[in-house]
């Protein structure tokens, strides 16, 4: 956690498409997802109105686009995705986007992937 930042979270599970992997090229399965957004205290102009520190909803509703995406067949790329939609908010300074599939080994494993950026290395890495 961010000291001085306002953190906006969505947690949300939802039915992504598989394909990465052969082991895991049965359909669509359950991935729970977890997308923190920071914002730095000093750059709200109104503390009162949440509106202004992160719209949650742009990040809930990109997770959930996810499932409809033929392109967001793995975790990673389904990460990238809700990364765009995260720093499309200027006042977003880091995002972390986590997803983890509970079922795709039977209960024995779960696989897991996250990644942690600042609005600089997005900028870097989209250019």
């Amino acid at each position: 956690m961010l000291e001085n930042h306002w953190c906006a979270s969505v947690d949300a599970t939802i039915q992504l498409r598989t394909g990465c992997n052969p082991l895991e090229q049965h359909g669509p399965q359950a991935v729970i997802v977890h997308a923190d957004a920071w914002s730095p205290i000093e750059a709200v102009g109104d503390p009162h109105d949440i509106r202004q520190v992160v719209d949650y909803e742009v990040i809930f509703l990109a997770i959930r686009a996810l499932e409809k995406n033929d392109h967001c067949i793995c975790l990673e790329s389904s990460i990238l995705e809700v990364m765009d939609a995260i720093f499309s908010m200027p006042i977003v300074s880091e995002a972390l986007v986590s997803m983890h599939k509970p079922h795709v080994y039977n209960g024995q494993g779960t696989p897991a992937i996250s990644l942690r950026l600042k609005r600089a290395q997005w900028v870097a890495m989209r250019s």
